[in-house]
């Protein structure tokens, strides 16, 4: 089961990263669920099919001092683990860049954040597996992006978030193309996001179908995923059928600021449910 898509950045490629509280609820249906206040476990991470130690870590912070905080959840590693060396080699476009950004003689003795670009931008997609503590980790690399990208050149954005993943009948196992790999990905993390907001449209805050005892939302990506390969939860807003095919025809701009939509006849509608776009 889908559980969280990281932008890959400097602090996930040398100790780990922090997991959303909006992801929190899925850790809490893994096998073991989720690890209690101060508790660390050790776990694998499966790149490829080969395991790499890891931590699941719930900080055991002092909860009389920051009381009503929510649990902080964090994937952990050594900075010289052999997880961090593969990350390392896989996210090779992403660690060039934030090294050479971090070398030069300006910023040698400087603290900052550094902002991946978005030719540069690869994702971590960490998935739950039925054995408890073990994840698999797809890696949507910069390659990965620049071969679906050539695949889904000849298709419409609509096509693409239509696309329905196939299965060769004929093959001895399964062959799974990089467009289908990456879009049973972008479909797991529109069915989290249809989850988190219990199957509503995030613009009308309507609940379509609900009266027929059916719920029809779909996943739509803010940028064109066929421009921009990125299928993060930041990209991405939950819409009804009707509002995604009004968006695909008038082509408004969406304003990440004020969490709404400008269309080209001047009107702007806002967001009327946001539980992870404003954090995205």
């Amino acid at each position: 089961m889908f559980l969280y898509q990281k932008l890959i950045d400097r602090s996930t490629l040398r100790q780990g990263f922090q997991i959303p509280v909006e992801f929190h609820h899925l850790l809490k249906a893994m096998p073991g669920g989720m690890p209690q206040h101060g508790e660390t476990r050790n776990v694998k991470v499966v790149i490829d099919g080969v395991g790499y130690d890891a931590q699941l870590k719930n900080q055991g912070f002092d909860r009389s001092k920051y009381d009503g905080h929510a649990d902080m959840i964090q994937i952990r590693y050594s900075e010289g683990s052999a997880l961090v060396k593969r990350l390392c080699e896989v996210f090779c476009s992403t660690w060039n860049y934030v090294e050479s950004i971090k070398n030069l003689p300006e910023n040698i003795n400087r603290k900052f954040t550094i902002r991946i670009p978005e030719e540069h931008q690869e994702f971590l997609a960490l998935s739950t597996t039925d054995l408890p503590n073990v994840y698999v980790a797809d890696c949507i690399t910069t390659a990965v992006k620049a071969e679906v990208k050539t695949e889904v050149s000849t298709m419409s954005e609509l096509d693409f978030e239509t696309f329905e993943p196939r299965e060769d009948k004929s093959a001895g196992i399964k062959q799974v193309t990089r467009l289908q790999k990456v879009r049973q990905l972008d479909r797991s993390i529109g069915d989290y996001l249809k989850l988190l907001y219990d199957y509503r449209c995030q613009m009308t805050g309507e609940k379509v179908g609900d009266e027929y005892n059916t719920l029809v939302v779909e996943a739509h990506h803010i940028i064109p995923f066929t421009e921009s390969m990125n299928n993060d939860t930041s990209n991405i807003i939950i819409l009804s059928p009707s509002y995604h095919r009004i968006i695909h025809k008038a082509k408004p701009v969406f304003d990440r600021t004020n969490l709404s939509f400008r269309f080209p006849n001047g009107l702007v509608e806002k967001v009327k449910i946001d539980k992870h776009l404003t954090n995205g």
